[in-house]
């Protein structure tokens, strides 16, 4: 596979980073995204006499699954397969004590005036900055997310009150998931440059036997010390500079886009992309071309079982319905990204 293997386990680096410790007052490492966005509920429900999250309707249902156990109801806002804007209604704050605010894929394309009118209404906002960590707004109060997509780290969780210390103390990481999600990026490390699809395929099982018991026992769990000393020490600048100059590269090269398109086809302000994102008419027809020349895709996600009535949502359900991702991170250089890019021009020539 030329592109789209999973990320092995990161190296600590040489020199200690600003980043992430400087995000806010209280930064806390965690096991998972999942776990930080609990732990800040966690932190925000005692005051919360409402408990009612404005949430987006085009997520991954482990974010939902988080205000679900702390004792949230969501109430969903529908995003623009445009750009994937964010489509705020004002009335539907009534009620609402927690705004979940998020950005996609490295670009952050929401209104930044609606969160004045959150604050206005003494709606606290908590920023999922699991597609978007160098960009946190500063109206936030709270940040949550995970770093996973963007290295290979075991325990990628961060959760951040911007003004104050945290009421709540992480619990100890899970013994059990730790080796398992160790288990796995050794795996990777060790198939990292072979050509046997088998080994890539086994890396993917024990990835999703790791995951599904995360999802079925998260909590406020804290992270293991070799997590934190990679977050604290890894190079970003250098690798937010490669994924840019990534996608410059793909948007150099790229003469034609039929039967799918670019979801962001500017690299707007200091948009730092986590993935190349495209929507096909016919999907599964896509990736199986991109797959033909050794080019992995993704997609996130299926539609969460919480939503229950997706067509009150048309924006998300077409999101849903025809969106992919492509790897374009700091591991690859300019001549994938010419292979990329003729793979996609290639496309229904």
């Amino acid at each position: 596979m030329i592109i789209g293997k999973m990320f092995p386990l990161e190296k600590v680096g040489i020199k200690k980073q600003t980043y992430p410790n400087s995000l806010g007052a209280d930064v806390l490492f965690s096991m998972s995204g999942r776990c930080a966005i609990y732990s800040c509920l966690l932190d925000i429900r005692p005051n919360d006499n409402r408990r009612v999250a404005y949430v987006p309707a085009y997520t991954c249902e482990t974010v939902l699954d988080c205000y679900k156990k702390a004792g949230y109801k969501c109430r969903f806002y529908d995003i623009d397969p445009e750009g994937l804007k964010p489509r705020f209604i004002e009335e539907n704050l009534d009620g609402v004590s927690v705004f979940s605010l998020c950005g996609y894929y490295g670009f952050s394309t929401y209104d930044s005036g609606f969160l004045k009118i959150c604050k206005d209404r003494n709606i606290l906002i908590l920023q999922d900055i699991t597609h978007t960590p160098f960009e946190p707004n500063p109206m936030s109060d709270y940040l949550a997310g995970s770093l996973r997509k963007w290295m290979g780290v075991a325990c990628g969780g961060i959760a951040v009150k911007r003004s104050a210390s945290f009421s709540i103390a992480l619990i100890p990481a899970d013994m059990e998931y730790l080796e398992g999600r160790y288990n796995f990026l050794n795996s990777v490390e060790e198939n990292a440059h072979g050509a046997d699809q088998t080994d890539d395929d086994k890396s993917r099982t024990l990835f999703w036997e790791n995951e599904l018991e995360l999802r079925r026992k998260f909590d406020s769990f804290g992270s293991d010390q070799l997590s934190r000393s990679i977050l604290e020490y890894f190079p970003y600048d250098r690798m937010i500079a490669k994924r840019r100059e990534n996608y410059r590269c793909i948007l150099t090269h790229l003469e034609r886009q039929e039967g799918w398109k670019l979801i962001f086809p500017d690299l707007i302000g200091q948009a730092t992309p986590s993935h190349l994102s495209v929507y096909a008419d016919n999907r599964e027809d896509f990736r199986h071309h991109l797959e033909s020349a050794g080019i992995g895709s993704t997609v996130y996600w299926p539609v969460p079982p919480m939503i229950d009535d997706i067509e009150a949502y048309p924006g998300a359900k077409e999101i849903y319905s025809h969106i992919c991702s492509i790897q374009i991170d700091q591991r690859y250089d300019v001549d994938e990204m010419r292979e990329l890019a003729s793979s996609l021009n290639d496309y229904n020539r």
